[in-house]
């Protein structure tokens, strides 16, 4: 033949020029027109597409939204909750409108787990592949052997354990280190754990446990000298109860640790009514601020921009929040429009 022969390099280019035209047609209708239908389905399930971008060079994928997405769909809609005469129902306009609210969820939970990875990974905290599996070990152990457990997380959300790993005992892991690290190393919170250590060595030089509260204590009962009244024990905080019901008429406890602060405790009286154990006490709390409430701090100061129109990034709140007037004022009421559907209650 006398045709000259196509060169691999040129065939190369042409296939190079079809794919980055591909991705930015479906990048232009996914970033344009939303990512609900099927053509942008298919593209986001073979492209990396990002939904969001945190602190300039981490990424939420679409694609992994909408895998969450499809296992908590996947969740609700297997369960049977006509028992209890409740019901799921995603194919009506409003099951729609609350699948949205699913994904708006399930976007901010993911964009809160890479901010909380940046956050780890400044105190040089790393969660390795290994470490994530040795957790992941002890949670099958006690749920039973690995077969059973990996078989009841694809039928409730499709996952098997490696997805299970990643989404989440990572994330799970992250946030506990971190939390560990800021309670060691946070000037706030060691300055707490300080003031509650030198009221304690105030009360061990037998001043009196009253004084304390009112000199100490940053709970409302300081005027009162610390005393709270009477509890059971299902009313009181549970690593509270767990020390006080244990201790005796006049006994004070050691420093206890709750999400809210740092406690010291005297028990001043107990009794039994109706057969219902009943303790009176008095505490010192020195207040520290929650993980949430440090997180929302940390969360303010992070870079989040979002690429799907539907939604945008309040940095006042740090959260991701509907464009649609109409989106917000369906979630706001959304216990009133969607009476009877579980998927509302968790």
């Amino acid at each position: 033949m006398d045709g000259k022969k196509i060169k691999p390099v040129t065939i190369a280019f042409a296939f190079l020029v079809i794919i980055l035209g591909y991705i930015i047609i479906m990048g232009t209708m996914i970033y344009g027109f939303g990512k609900h239908n099927f053509f942008a389905d298919q593209a986001i399930r073979l492209l990396p597409f990002p939904a969001a971008i945190v602190n300039h060079g981490s990424f939420v994928t679409m694609r992994s939204l909408d895998s969450n997405l499809g296992s908590v769909r996947k969740f609700y809609e297997n369960q049977n909750f006509s028992d209890v005469g409740l019901r799921v129902d995603f194919n009506t306009e409003d099951g729609q409108r609350r699948l949205r609210i699913k994904e708006k969820n399930i976007l901010n939970k993911l964009i809160e787990d890479r901010i909380i990875e940046k956050l780890a990974a400044d105190r040089n905290i790393i969660i390795t592949k290994e470490m994530a599996s040795q957790n992941v070990q002890r949670e099958v152990a006690q749920y039973g052997n690995s077969l059973e457990v990996e078989k009841t997380l694809f039928n409730l959300y499709g996952w098997n354990i490696e997805d299970f790993k990643e989404k989440i005992v990572k994330p799970d892991m992250y946030r506990d280190e971190l939390d560990k690290s800021r309670r060691a190393m946070d000037q706030e919170f060691t300055k707490a754990k300080a003031l509650i250590g030198q009221a304690q060595e105030e009360i061990n030089g037998k001043k009196d446990f009253a004084e304390m509260a009112k000199k100490y204590s940053e709970g409302d009962s300081a005027k009162d000298g610390g005393d709270l009244g009477w509890f059971t024990a299902d009313q009181m905080m549970p690593e509270i109860a767990t020390a006080a019901f244990l201790m005796k008429k006049g006994d004070r406890s050691d420093v206890i640790e709750s999400s809210i602060g740092f406690h010291l405790i005297q028990v001043d009286d107990k009794k039994t009514e109706d057969g219902i154990d009943k303790i009176k006490i008095r505490q010192i709390l020195v207040r520290t601020k929650s993980f949430a409430d440090w997180l929302l701090e940390q969360e303010k100061s992070v870079s989040v921009y979002l690429l799907l129109n539907d939604y945008y990034w309040d940095k006042e709140s740090a959260t991701v929040k509907f464009k649609d007037a109409s989106m917000n004022d369906f979630e706001n009421n959304l216990d009133k429009n969607s009476a009877g559907d579980v998927s509302v209650i968790f």
